[in-house]
């Protein structure tokens, strides 16, 4: 049976606009701008019992001094996360599917004022990275991504206080 060439062409059409809305960039990585957390201004001392409006956070209350800063293998508590966002780092947060190479990888990019740690959280994917009110969540490690999120979402951090 010989198909009409206009029904072949819908039917390629329909399939690459099903492909393009399966729910992910081609890097398979999600860039989100998440609302200022109203508690961002609160320095903490003691972090226990705090609750943020995202998770991993973005804003929201932090701990004072220094930020943290370069590679741990150990979960950061979220008042140090945000400490590091808001003096104008960036997170690189990984769970437990992530593969020795894939953390070299992200290793790689925790230079200056980008911290790695692993999560102890339900990340919403295996990679996640954060920025003063952005997130970046990624399926894989996708490093030049990763970094070009890492150069420009930092920048509209308040800055130390």
């Amino acid at each position: 049976m010989r198909r009409s060439p206009v029904i072949l062409a819908s039917a390629l059409a329909c399939g690459l606009l099903l492909s393009s809305c399966s729910g992910g960039s081609a890097t398979g990585c999600t860039e989100l701008r998440e609302p200022e957390d109203p508690q961002s201004g609160l320095h903490v001392i003691d972090p226990a019992g705090l609750t943020y409006a995202t998770d991993p956070p973005t804003s929201g209350p932090h701990a004072g001094g220094p930020a943290a800063a370069g590679i741990f293998h150990e979960p950061l508590l979220p008042a140090v996360q945000v400490r590091v966002l808001e003096s104008g780092g960036a997170m690189i947060q990984y769970d437990e599917s992530v593969s020795s190479a894939e953390i070299d990888q992200l290793a790689d990019l925790a230079t200056g004022a980008v911290v790695l740690a692993p999560s102890d959280a339900d990340l919403p994917s295996p990679v996640v990275i954060t920025a003063w009110t952005w997130k970046l969540t990624c399926e894989t490690v996708d490093a030049e991504r990763i970094e070009t999120f890492i150069a420009d979402r930092p920048q509209g951090a308040p800055g130390a206080d």
